[in-house]
């Protein structure tokens, strides 16, 4: 499976629109068939905004031209686009949500963001409630964004879900670059699976950035560092970490998920 993570740059204060140029050009760049998948960031359509209403501003106006070209781009190019975005329901709440652009069918936003950050309960955006995978194409995907991160028992969810691939997309800012390549490859290796992440490149390149693949064992297979940019690689979606043989088990080589699914449905009961 051909991947692409982009990495854009965060906006100066001010300079939002930056961003949402940087984007399109990028997705304008891409030559139809050379991608299966592509993964913007959280926020992608309003990085950078000021306050709610200029987050609202910038949803309604520019982001929507972003949207719009993410549409597109799926299309043309015959892709999977998932990006993270602040979308308005129907109901006229305001979500933090992965959204998924396929080639052949209308997007969907199977995941609301469950682990909101104070800021964000303060402008009313409405967490989600749950952990739940998706599939598309024969892969089971799981989501999860930003400040979910940092809660692992959101992954072992996913792994009683038997996931193949986990898209995190975030906005982290702040966050050294060690401590986020530590997390992430602890991540892959509760929802034992192939992890993706994508996240804004900071001027300061000591903090933030690091989008990455990570294989299910916790080897980093793609690093986008701390620079802006797009990062390229392949993976398989089925790979598994395959555990080794235990003491007094010489011939019990097993998936190691499912070796550890099975002992918590030992402790569970």
């Amino acid at each position: 499976m051909r991947i692409i993570i982009m990495q854009p740059p965060y906006p100066a204060p001010g300079k939002a629109l930056s961003v949402l140029e940087w984007q399109i050009a990028e997705l304008r760049k891409l030559a139809a068939g050379e991608v299966d998948l592509v993964i913007f960031p959280e926020n992608s359509n309003c990085t950078g905004y000021a306050n709610s209403a200029d987050m609202k501003e910038l949803i309604n106006g520019a982001g929507a031209v972003y949207v719009e070209e993410l549409r597109k781009t799926a299309r043309r190019v015959n892709c999977t686009i998932m990006s993270g975005l602040m979308n308005f329901g129907a109901d006229g709440i305001l979500r933090n949500q992965l959204t998924v652009f396929p080639p052949d069918a209308p997007e969907f936003s199977p995941y609301t963001k469950v682990h909101l950050v104070e800021p964000e309960l303060a402008k009313g955006i409405e967490p989600g409630t749950e952990a739940v995978c998706f599939e598309y194409k024969g892969i089971r995907f799981g989501a999860a964004i930003c400040f979910d991160y940092y809660f692992p028992e959101l992954f072992v969810q996913y792994a009683k879900q038997r996931i193949d691939v986990m898209v995190i997309v975030s906005h982290q800012r702040q966050e050294r670059p060690e401590i986020l390549e530590f997390v992430t490859r602890a991540r892959a290796f509760d929802c034992g699976c192939t992890l993706l992440r994508s996240a804004p490149a900071m001027p300061d390149p000591g903090v933030g950035g690091k989008s990455m693949a990570v294989s299910p064992e916790g080897v980093i297979i793609a690093d986008a560092g701390g620079v802006p940019g797009v990062l390229r690689c392949e993976i398989d979606p089925k790979a598994r970490f395959m555990r080794p043989a235990s003491y007094g088990e010489p011939d019990r080589v097993v998936d190691y998920r499912e070796a550890l699914l099975l002992s918590r449905s030992h402790t569970d009961k």
